[in-house]
């Protein structure tokens, strides 16, 4: 089996492969030096032997069908001390894509990522209206014209990135506020209309799928990741893996209750959830709630700058000092990226750890946009041809839907 440092933000596949077979070694093989390749390229056979444990035979015969899928290419020379050059190995950049949508309720925004993570294209598509058929048939429109300048690359897979509750191994969409939907199952639907594995996950789960895989800082490592925009979400990740808890219920972020409040009402059905203080939507409701509609959150609102970073840092510390982690990432979409909110927030989260009696948390602050979400959800599909697991899972692999030789 890979090893636990190799990143596997999406679980198993989903076919049960048969325990012991030689088709499931051979998978597993095949995963363990696509693994190696993608954390030290390039690298030469020698030291993919020694890495995976593999008989330098069996590496070569792996490497020699990967070669000829095209999943690996040949590259720089390294010359030793005596015998023949090596010629080192590097992830392949033609034969695979895996395509990563970001839905909103306005449009759907499609990447498509070779296997060394490369965007090679991009499209943006209208939506009609937030009704899941017309967003299902956006989607694989905007899917297939992304696809159109890549004809010969296989595409192994379609991962879709959504704001709310997102049940990733039923390929159900819970909840989200922002499209209006409650119990969508929106893997179905669009496994329909592509003819290509699906994956659908939550907003914040893409953007830790695209730190964990090409960021060696982070393998392997237990981290909290926070996303801050139009909702709010959580992503926990242990030894370089997310967690998704019991119904992949773990994350539930965003409707928590921190402190006494309004009781603004939230989409959910509850009354003050941090969502109605610190997500953009809350703050919306509450300029429109002032009769300020459509004004959006400026610098000069300083109650509601102050409100929201008061909440949301609090919120955050009492995550982080439940779960331990060694790194905590926050990522603020364009419109919550304001200094006055970002700073604010830092120094709430800081202030909780004051007199803790283990020191805080790494923090990271960074800015997403649409493209981080689209192509954190084309990793959780790339991701798959790095990784293989026996256990149950929830997601058709792309490494069945791609046959190396």
């Amino acid at each position: 089996m890979p090893s636990s440092s190799s990143p596997d933000p999406e679980g198993p596949p989903a076919t049960k492969p048969r325990a012991g077979s030689k088709a499931l070694i051979r998978e597993i093989n095949e995963a363990l030096v696509l693994d190696v390749v993608r954390a030290q390229r390039p690298v030469a056979r020698a030291n993919i032997a020694t890495t995976t444990g593999l008989s330098p035979a069996t590496v070569t015969g792996i490497t020699s069908k990967l070669l000829r899928a095209g999943l690996l290419i040949e590259t720089d020379v390294v010359r030793g001390t005596g015998g023949r050059p090596a010629r080192l190995l590097d992830l392949g950049s033609d034969a695979v894509v895996a395509a990563g949508v970001r839905l909103s309720d306005s449009d759907a925004f499609v990447l498509l990522v070779n296997l060394r993570g490369e965007v090679v294209a991009s499209h943006q598509e209208p939506l009609a209206s937030t009704d899941p058929d017309d967003v299902g048939k956006a989607v694989a429109r905007a899917v297939r014209a992304a696809k159109a300048g890549r004809a010969s690359a296989t595409l192994i897979g379609v991962g879709i990135a959504v704001s709310g509750v997102v049940d990733h191994a039923g390929g159900a969409v819970r909840h989200s506020g922002s499209l209006g939907w409650d119990d969508v199952p929106f893997q179905a639907q669009l496994t329909s209309l592509l003819e290509a594995p699906v994956a659908i996950d939550s907003y914040v789960n893409c953007v830790a799928s695209g730190l964990l895989l090409f960021d060696g800082r982070l393998a392997g490592r237990d981290l909290l990741v926070f996303s801050v925009g139009t909702s709010l979400g959580a992503s926990v990740v242990v030894q370089g893996r997310i967690h998704r808890g019991f119904n992949g219920a773990a994350g539930g972020f965003a409707h928590s209750r921190v402190g006494a409040g309004a009781e603004r009402p939230c989409h959910c059905g509850a009354l003050d959830c941090l969502e109605t203080w610190s997500s953009h939507w809350g703050i919306q409701r509450e300029l429109e709630r002032r009769g300020r509609p459509g004004d959006g959150l400026a610098e000069r609102d300083d109650d509601l700058v102050t409100e929201a970073a008061d909440r949301l840092g609090i919120a955050m510390a009492n995550a982080s000092k439940m779960f331990g982690p060694e790194h905590v990432v926050v990522a603020f979409t364009q419109e919550m990226n304001m200094p006055a909110l970002t700073t604010h927030v830092e120094k709430v989260f800081r202030r909780q750890y004051e007199h803790d009696n283990t020191p805080a948390p790494d923090l990271e602050l960074t800015a997403t946009d649409p493209s981080t979400h689209a192509r954190g959800a084309a990793y959780t599909v790339l991701a798959q041809m790095f990784t293989t697991a026996t256990h149950h899972a929830h997601v058709t692999s792309g490494r069945n839907a791609f046959t190396a030789g």
